[in-house]
Protein backbone atom coordinates (compact mmCIF):
# COMPACT_ATOMS: atom_id res chain seq x y z
CA UNK A 1 0.00 0.00 0.00
CA UNK A 2 2.62 2.53 -1.05
CA UNK A 3 1.07 5.90 -1.83
CA UNK A 4 2.60 8.76 -3.76
CA UNK A 5 0.97 11.44 -1.63
CA UNK A 6 -0.89 11.98 1.58
CA UNK A 7 -4.03 12.86 -0.35
CA UNK A 8 -4.09 9.42 -2.00
CA UNK A 9 -3.69 7.75 1.36
CA UNK A 10 -6.49 9.81 2.90
CA UNK A 11 -8.74 9.10 -0.09
CA UNK A 12 -8.20 5.36 0.34
CA UNK A 13 -8.94 5.61 4.05
CA UNK A 14 -12.12 7.55 3.30
CA UNK A 15 -13.21 4.79 0.90
CA UNK A 16 -12.54 2.13 3.53
CA UNK A 17 -14.57 4.05 6.11
CA UNK A 18 -17.44 4.48 3.65
CA UNK A 19 -17.42 0.74 2.86
CA UNK A 20 -17.40 -0.18 6.54
CA UNK A 21 -20.30 2.17 7.29
CA UNK A 22 -22.21 0.76 4.31
CA UNK A 23 -21.76 -2.75 5.76
CA UNK A 24 -23.13 -1.56 9.10
CA UNK A 25 -19.88 -1.51 11.07
CA UNK A 26 -19.86 1.15 13.77
CA UNK A 27 -16.32 2.49 13.66
CA UNK A 28 -16.77 4.94 16.52
CA UNK A 29 -19.08 3.36 19.12
CA UNK A 30 -20.23 5.20 22.20
CA UNK A 31 -17.89 4.74 25.18
CA UNK A 32 -19.01 2.19 27.73
CA UNK A 33 -19.98 3.39 31.20
CA UNK A 34 -17.27 3.20 33.83
CA UNK A 35 -17.58 0.16 36.09
CA UNK A 36 -15.22 0.28 39.09
CA UNK A 37 -15.55 -3.42 40.03
CA UNK A 38 -11.98 -4.22 39.02
CA UNK A 39 -10.67 -1.52 41.35
CA UNK A 40 -12.76 -2.85 44.22
CA UNK A 41 -11.62 -6.44 43.60
CA UNK A 42 -7.96 -5.44 43.44
CA UNK A 43 -8.24 -3.28 46.56
CA UNK A 44 -9.91 -6.04 48.58
CA UNK A 45 -7.28 -8.57 47.44
CA UNK A 46 -4.49 -6.20 48.44
CA UNK A 47 -6.08 -5.61 51.86
CA UNK A 48 -6.35 -9.36 52.45
CA UNK A 49 -2.71 -9.88 51.45
CA UNK A 50 -1.45 -7.04 53.68
CA UNK A 51 -3.45 -8.30 56.66
CA UNK A 52 -2.00 -11.76 56.04
CA UNK A 53 1.57 -10.45 55.91
CA UNK A 54 1.12 -8.33 59.02
CA UNK A 55 -0.36 -11.24 60.96
CA UNK A 56 2.55 -13.50 59.91
CA UNK A 57 5.02 -10.86 61.08
CA UNK A 58 3.22 -10.42 64.39
CA UNK A 59 3.19 -14.16 65.01
CA UNK A 60 6.91 -14.40 64.20
CA UNK A 61 7.84 -11.74 66.76
CA UNK A 62 5.30 -12.68 69.42
CA UNK A 63 6.50 -14.13 72.71
CA UNK A 64 4.74 -17.44 73.14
Amino acid sequence: MAHDSVEEHLAELAELVAEAEAMGVDLWPEPKPVRPWAKYALASFMIIMIVSWVSKAMVRFANI
